[in-house]
């Protein structure tokens, strides 16, 4: 077996148990800060305040929300490499 199979064989095993998240960090933290301006807004309209008179909070819940959504796509993303480099540990083991 040479070496792009095992890296293969591992990604494959890898991917069963800690997949790899699709697209970007940055587009993930998009994602999050735009629902969390959703959320704001919802909540605005709800409690019939405005959203200008509030923009603080505003700003402080949309940057949070790119910042733990980033954080969490990253943090998927370590776990697959993580995943993949046991894998392939343990593949090399096997085939000594």
């Amino acid at each position: 077996m040479n070496e792009t199979e095992r890296d293969r064989l591992a990604r494959d095993r890898a991917e069963a148990y800690a997949p790899p998240p699709a697209g970007g960090a940055l587009m993930a933290g998009v994602c999050g800060a735009a629902l969390a301006l959703v959320g704001v807004i919802v909540a605005a309209r709800f409690y019939g305040w405005l959203v200008r008179d509030h923009i603080g909070l505003a700003a402080i819940l949309v940057v949070g929300g790119f910042v733990v959504v980033c954080g969490g796509y990253l943090q998927l993303a370590r776990t697959n490499r993580r995943a993949r480099r046991a894998e392939r540990l343990l593949i090399d083991r096997e085939h000594r």
